[in-house]
């Protein structure tokens, strides 16, 4: 008895393949073209977000900044003033008196020089500071601030042995794409540290 053994070879590829089809090819091309376009997607926004948080520390750090600036100045200063017109002179029209309805401009005595705080009104306006009474102004915000909205209240100062407050209401935004635009709002109030007798 004789017995035969057969061998069988198996291949992945049968003797007529020879590589890839051209439909294996687009598809493999469109999947890696896939996968490559949402990881760039993914990417942009990392990068987006790194850009908005910077710039957001940059808006929070200045305008930190800028409202201790004028904290100090209002807890030690002594007679306050507000109104509407921010290019209006600091010291001849300056006396204590209420704001409830709010100005754009704000005048301090500060020990015996006269402090001014205005914004202008344009979106690219800075918050500007005058320790002449209002002759010549400085910038307190960075560029990259965008101020929307502002307005000085004054609270409490035409009243005798009341200690005057003031609040100020800031709105605005930082960024000039607007997919990287950080919007802020705040409103803080100060006050006096001494009575005003």
């Amino acid at each position: 008895m004789n017995k035969k053994i057969f061998n069988f070879q198996f291949s992945i590829f049968n003797s007529s393949s020879k590589g890839f089809t051209l439909v294996e090819l687009i598809i493999s091309v469109a999947l890696f073209t896939l996968v490559a376009f949402i990881s760039i997607g993914a990417i942009l926004t990392i990068f987006d977000a790194n850009k908005r948080a910077r710039s957001s520390k940059t808006v929070v750090d200045n305008l930190n900044f800028a409202i201790e600036d004028m904290a100090r100045t209002v807890r030690f200063g002594e007679k306050y003033y507000c109104d509407s017109n921010p290019n209006g002179p600091g010291f001849l029209s300056y006396f204590a008196t209420n704001c409830s309805f709010g100005g754009r401009r704000i005048v301090v005595d500060f020990n015996d020089s006269i402090i001014v705080y205005r914004w202008r009104g344009g979106i690219n306006d800075p918050i500007e500071k005058s320790n002449d009474g209002g002759f010549t102004y400085t910038s307190i915000t960075a560029p990259e601030t965008k101020i929307e909205y502002l307005n000085f209240y004054v609270l409490g100062a035409e009243e005798l042995n009341k200690q005057p407050s003031i609040l100020i209401v800031i709105k605005g935004y930082s960024g000039n794409k607007s997919t990287i635009q950080s919007k802020f709002s705040i409103e803080t109030l100060m006050s006096q540290r001494d009575l005003d007798t």
